[in-house]
């Protein structure tokens, strides 16, 4: 499973390593590509393994109607923000350069491990999320109640 938070800077040609305790809990054979993607209002990135990536769109394609223009316009969207990206032999890959726009990144990131996913953060950004949330570690209200 995916957790931890790991701040990192990115080297003068925009790469940046894969944190080792993230890339142990990825399948073997499944750290050569991934997939980028823009987070939730283009407040972060988000790295998922292809294999992650595939069932996560399949799962929103059986969601809504093939006929739903505004689940056309979201699928669009989703789709549309996905970058692959390619991880050398020493883990690392490049941050595009609108990527990094999108999400505020200028040098230091702070990556997040979310279960399936990695979240990439400003680390700027991370530490004004951080600070918002201090204090407020009680769970949301589960779905259906």
């Amino acid at each position: 499973m995916l957790q931890g938070a790991h701040p990192l800077t990115l080297d003068s040609k925009n790469r940046v390593v894969l944190p080792a305790a993230l890339r142990r809990e990825l399948p073997e054979g499944e750290l050569d590509k991934m997939e980028l993607t823009t987070g939730r209002r283009a407040q972060w990135l988000q790295l998922w393994t292809r294999r992650t990536w595939k069932a996560r769109v399949d799962e929103i394609y059986d969601k809504y109607d093939s006929d739903d223009e505004e689940a056309e316009n979201f699928i669009r969207d989703l789709m549309a923000s996905a970058d692959e990206v390619d991880l050398d032999k020493q883990y690392r890959f490049v941050l595009p350069d609108n990527k990094k726009k999108q999400a505020g990144i200028v040098k230091d990131v702070v990556f997040i491990g979310m279960r399936d996913k990695i979240e990439i953060w400003a680390a700027e950004a991370y530490e004004v999320y951080r600070a918002s949330r201090e204090g407020k570690q009680e769970p949301p209200k589960p779905r259906g109640l």
